[in-house]
């Protein structure tokens, strides 16, 4: 048993090290050279409504794309599931892109058919590359992850380099999604036949993907909103400023990302159980890491941001510290999330984002309008803070009983 255990550790500490890694090369090409790039090439004002657009096209892929990748996984562990079953629902969430992409343009008052093409392309393409590393999670095949996700940022960079030739920042991060895909398609086998055979449990995956969408699409929206309410409120400069004010801590706060997969990916084919004790530890371990962190992404983002953006350090730096505490504290409450997923229903997921929600109309909207930047900092971190102490008392109760 004991060396079991060890087995396992081992396991568990080499695929993690793959995601922390594939993450770390996914996120540095992103943040580090990629959006420079692209910021370098069109100016802060005209980046920040790129930032906005691309806020539109990952809530898409955080929202439908990780829920069809997360419903695979826990279907995994209790029911029976198929390729057809999530080719069905990217089908339909393909056709729901079509008017998504629509109304983001229609808030900038810029409906120009060429941009809506690119905007609709990525976002669908986007969409199926969230959905696809669940292909290395279902089988805790964590170097083919790694790869993955080495593959899609090379795609970035082919892009960025091709940018003069096409002048389109969507087709820079359409070639790193495409080149994901393509990988899955090769070396994996949720992008094989049969495309449209449904599982005997197809109304349950169903089920599954709406209430784990649902609860996604409003995470996603509040962890964007920073975007888009500055730009629609305020402008596309001020988008931009709080952008690289929080850009450390949201680099660092992915890393959560593949924390998130290794855990689920152990607790879904291992069946390990927490008991309340283990649940709350863990809980005030990451309150604790939350403060710490977000302390050492302020010092390093005096240094980051005057090099990366230095047109800009002098508004970003005001609110270094605030920023990164809310991208922190709204990642790590997320990881929590995962773990309750493994011992409560779905819908959990969906109560405590829907509660998240309501607060961030309650708070951070009337904010924003009052404070502009200031509102928007604050306002993250009391509904980011609130989120995490609700899914502690979630986890806490459903563990007591």
């Amino acid at each position: 048993m004991r060396n079991e255990k060890k087995k396992l550790l081992f396991s568990a500490s080499k695929d993690f090290v793959f995601s922390v890694l594939a993450l770390v090369i996914y996120n540095g090409v992103l943040q580090l050279l990629i959006y420079p790039g692209l910021e370098s090439r069109v100016g802060a004002d005209a980046f920040g409504t790129v930032l906005y657009l691309i806020s539109a096209v990952s809530i898409m892929g955080a929202g439908f794309g990780t829920a069809a990748s997360y419903s695979r996984m826990v279907a995994k562990k209790d029911r029976t599931e198929s390729n057809g079953d999530y080719n069905l629902f990217l089908l339909a969430v393909a056709v729901i892109s079509v008017f998504v992409s629509f109304a983001a343009l229609f808030m900038l008052g810029n409906l120009e058919i060429s941009l809506y093409i690119q905007v609709l392309v990525l976002m669908v393409v986007t969409v199926v590359r969230y959905y696809a590393d669940v292909e290395w999670r279902m089988t805790i095949r964590f170097k083919d992850y790694f790869l993955f996700f080495g593959s899609v940022s090379a795609g970035y960079v082919i892009g960025l380099l091709l940018y003069p030739i096409t002048g389109s920042w969507a087709f820079t991060l359409f070639a790193g999604e495409f080149l994901g895909i393509i990988y899955t398609f090769i070396r994996g086998s949720v992008f094989r036949s049969p495309y449209t055979q449904l599982s005997e449990s197809f109304k349950e995956n169903l089920k599954s993907f709406v209430f784990i969408s649902a609860s996604n699409l409003l995470a996603a929206l509040i962890l964007h909103s920073d975007r888009i309410l500055l730009r629609l409120v305020v402008g596309g400069r001020e988008v931009t400023v709080f952008y690289a004010a929080s850009l450390i801590g949201k680099i660092v706060a992915m890393l959560t990302t593949p924390l998130n997969g290794v855990i689920i990916s152990y607790l879904t084919n291992y069946r390990i159980e927490f008991n309340k004790k283990k649940f709350a530890l863990v809980s005030a371990g990451l309150l604790v890491l939350t403060l710490i962190g977000a302390l050492m992404c302020t010092g390093v983002s005096y240094i980051f941001v005057k090099i990366m953006y230095p047109d800009i350090f002098s508004e970003a730096s005001k609110y270094f510290f605030l920023a990164n505490l809310g991208q922190i504290l709204y990642f790590i409450s997320g990881s929590l999330m995962v773990m309750i997923m493994s011992f409560s229903k779905e819908k959990m997921q969906l109560v405590i984002n829907l509660v998240y929600g309501i607060s961030f109309c309650l708070i951070v909207i009337p904010l924003t309008f009052l404070l502009g930047i200031n509102g928007i900092a604050y306002g993250l971190v009391i509904i980011s803070l609130l989120r995490f102490l609700l899914t502690v008392m979630i986890g806490v109760n459903k563990l007591s009983k």
